[in-house]
């Protein structure tokens, strides 16, 4: 054997006998570098939560064996002791933000109340606290929240409520753009973020639709203009699709000028003698109003279907919005724009998803005898 041979086989046979240097410890910001996603994501895919998706896991988890990642036993029993004392089981706070001008909207407007009722059952489920915030407190500025929701580890939310108009307040804008958030109900164009929304066109569509298979001759349509820009017109355009069933002669325009009609209710009365309607959809709480102060000549028997009643309304149409469902959406969106993969492959754009309306068999309607 040559001396070469020799001294090479002596180094190697004194590196084994020498004491190996102790490895770093793989920790989860490790694993969430590699990935490319947050050590949150990371942590919650250990654990196993319902609202990061199979494929993240298994990536997560494949990752951690491969890296030989061990969890800290003591330190893991230390934070379940802390999160178990002090915040009630929750991995993580998200803003829900109440951005309608009135505080108490959420108690007024039933469409409201399911939102929140979704957002808050599905943060429940999911893991999530929520911090509820009224956007028009004079007491709160951008910079408070902004210092907050830093303070609290809050990295985005869910916004509901803007029904002035499709902007929010522009003193606001570097808390849009610093923080992720998703719209539930209405979309917004300045910020534009991901939104969640029922099916107006189809919910109008549908409602108009049943009343004209139950009998209706001659439909209408009490909406709000102002409520149906919000929406892009969805509703009105529902409702004009659903008249094609009916004769041209029949068909019946929508009454729009709401707002004009609640400074001067002659402007309805006008529609309804010029109309004359069998059956009139709503989405105003003071169509019934209008029709029980004055006494006009109608059809005998007039009915009001409301469309966005609840299940316990004596207006119900048997139409459910899934409005609960639109909140839980909108969480479930959320979580996923805040726990996927960093990409320098961004979109750009904002994306919506529309949540279809559900149906009962059996439709009631409330009769106006006039």
């Amino acid at each position: 054997m040559h001396f070469s041979e020799k001294a090479l086989n002596m180094r190697k046979e004194m590196k084994s006998r020498a004491p190996q240097k102790k490895q770093k410890r793989v920790s989860m910001k490790d694993i969430a570098d590699k990935l490319g996603i947050s050590k949150v994501c990371v942590s919650l895919a250990l654990k196993g939560a319902k609202n990061i998706s199979s494929k993240t896991k298994k990536r997560v988890l494949d990752a951690a064996c491969e890296m030989g990642y061990q969890k800290d036993a003591l330190l893991s029993s230390v934070m379940s002791n802390i999160r178990m004392r002090g915040a009630n089981g929750f991995c993580e706070t998200i803003a829900l933000i109440n951005a309608n001008k009135d505080e108490s909207a959420p108690e007024k407007y039933p469409i409201f109340a399911k939102y929140i009722s979704g957002i808050r059952a599905e943060a429940q489920d999911a893991g999530y606290a929520l911090y509820e915030v009224w956007l028009h407190d004079r007491k709160l500025t951008p910079h408070k929240l902004d210092g907050i929701m830093k303070a609290r580890g809050i990295r985005g939310g869910v916004i509901l409520g803007h029904t002035s108009d499709d902007s929010l307040p522009g003193g606001f804008s570097e808390i849009w753009r610093d923080f992720k958030f998703v719209s539930a109900g209405i979309k917004t164009d300045n910020p534009m973020v991901d939104f969640i929304s029922a099916d107006k066109f189809l919910i109008a569509r549908r409602a108009a639709e049943k009343a004209i298979e139950k009998g209706s001759k001659r439909l209408g349509f009490v909406l709000d203009s102002a409520i149906d820009d919000l929406v892009d017109g969805r509703f009105s355009g529902g409702f004009l699709r659903a008249q094609l069933m009916l004769p041209e002669s029949a068909r019946i325009p929508p009454f729009l000028d709401v707002a004009g009609a609640k400074k001067d209710a002659e402007i309805f009365y006008r529609w309804l003698k010029k109309y004359k309607p069998d059956s009139i959809l709503s989405l105003s709480n003071q169509t019934g109003e209008w029709l029980e102060s004055k006494a006009v000549r109608l059809p005998k028997n007039l009915y009001i279907i409301r469309i966005d009643s609840p299940t316990d309304s004596a207006d119900w149409v048997g139409l459910d919005g899934n409005y609960e469902l639109v909140g839980r959406m909108a969480v479930r969106r959320l979580s996923e724009l805040l726990n996927r993969r960093a990409s320098s492959g961004e979109i750009g754009a904002a994306t919506s998803t529309v949540i279809s309306p559900k149906w009962t068999d059996v439709i009631t309607i409330r009769r106006k005898t006039l």
